[in-house]
């Protein structure tokens, strides 16, 4: 497992987490927001989530598994291609996983790298999306789940939701 890559996903946390990578980390990269689809909620407590995960979006479902987005960071200091590359590679290695390169998706903040991996898990066949991209040796990377059998009805609130990202100041205290 290549150290620097950041792969915890919100949902699936347990499944996929390295013991190499740190769990605590202090807080980095620009302040970051994202309008979820109509109907999920936001937790954007740090209280709330793992340390690399700057907010979540969980939305509503039939089955036992919950559809989410989440906005993770990491420290980098690969290029987005070499990133990317690293990425893929890490997903490919996973057992049932496919991994594939979709391209560029415009956001708020910028230009976007997107991967889209199916893997098999305890809950069925699941479909993530994340979209990545890296600002001032940070990666941002925005991480979307659901059932794949309920992808065709949620990837346009999906991409809708992934294009709103962007970086926000944070509010200044009036003296």
């Amino acid at each position: 497992m290549r150290r620097g890559i950041l792969f915890i996903w919100f949902a699936f946390f347990s499944l996929y987490a390295d013991p190499l990578l740190p769990v605590v980390q202090e807080d980095i990269g620009k302040q970051c927001v994202l309008t979820p689809p109509k109907g999920w909620d936001t937790i954007d407590d740090p209280d709330q989530l793992p340390k690399k995960i700057k907010l979540a979006c969980i939305g509503k479902s039939k089955h036992s598994f919950t559809p989410s987005i989440n906005i993770a960071v990491e420290e980098t200091s690969s290029s987005l291609e070499n990133y990317m590359r690293e990425a893929k590679l890490y997903h490919e290695a996973q057992k049932n996983t496919q991994c594939s390169a979709l391209g560029k998706l415009a956001t708020h903040a910028g230009q976007a790298e997107l991967l889209q991996i199916d893997t098999m898990t305890q809950w069925g066949r699941v479909r993530f999306i994340q979209a990545i991209m890296i600002k001032e040796k940070i990666a941002y990377v925005i991480t979307a789940t659901c059932l794949f059998d309920e992808f065709s009805s949620l990837s346009s609130p999906i991409f809708k939701s992934i294009q709103t990202f962007n970086f926000v100041e944070p509010l200044r205290e009036k003296n």
